[in-house]
């Protein structure tokens, strides 16, 4: 594909975990979602985790949350996309920009005392490495996903950015989200 033309938004709240957790911890809702993935249960970094959530989150003082909003031209919501088409298309500028910030909310780690991304689900090794290995061979580097500790982005979305999550369902929807975020203690 030639370089597509788009905009990115770029947004960031900070909250407690204490507040995170309670807002937005929704598990057994997540977790619906998740089983629909076919990586379910083939990565050390998605859903089924093997941690203590609630220790975990709480293991942090604060949580910075950073959503990327990707827009496009009028004309790319007008085409009708093959499917490797649009694969292509958000190889191209939504895991781009994902790739970016990801890259960036790791970066920041070293910034504080302790910290964790959350920018999963993890491509280290392999992408079914639960299948390949019989525990993560990188769990210095493995980072969770938000659904995998059963974090509802949808309201996250919603309630902190006032932004709907729109899925891509074979169509390119009027913007593309990102939510990555990153636990730390100051």
């Amino acid at each position: 594909m030639s370089d597509i033309d788009y905009t990115v938004k770029h947004y960031k709240k900070t909250l407690t975990t204490v507040e995170f957790y309670e807002k937005f911890f929704n598990f057994d809702y997540v977790q619906n979602f998740c089983k629909q993935c076919p990586r379910y249960d083939t990565n050390y970094s998605c859903s089924p985790v093997d941690i203590d959530i609630k220790e975990f989150v709480m293991g942090y003082d604060y949580i910075d949350i950073h959503v990327t909003q990707l827009f496009f031209k009028a004309e790319d919501y007008e085409k009708d996309y093959s499917e490797d088409e649009l694969k292509d298309f958000l190889y191209d500028t939504f895991f781009k920009e994902k790739k970016k910030v990801a890259s960036e909310v790791l970066d920041s780690e070293k910034n504080y005392s302790k910290a964790q991304s959350l920018t999963g689900p993890c491509n280290h090794c392999a992408e079914n490495c639960k299948e390949l290995y019989s525990s993560c061979k990188h769990p210095e580097i493995r980072r969770y996903s938000l659904a995998s500790i059963g974090m509802d982005s949808k309201k996250i979305l919603k309630d902190l950015f006032g932004i709907d999550l729109l899925l891509i369902n074979g169509v390119l929807p009027k913007y593309l989200n990102n939510i990555s975020s990153i636990l730390y203690k100051k």
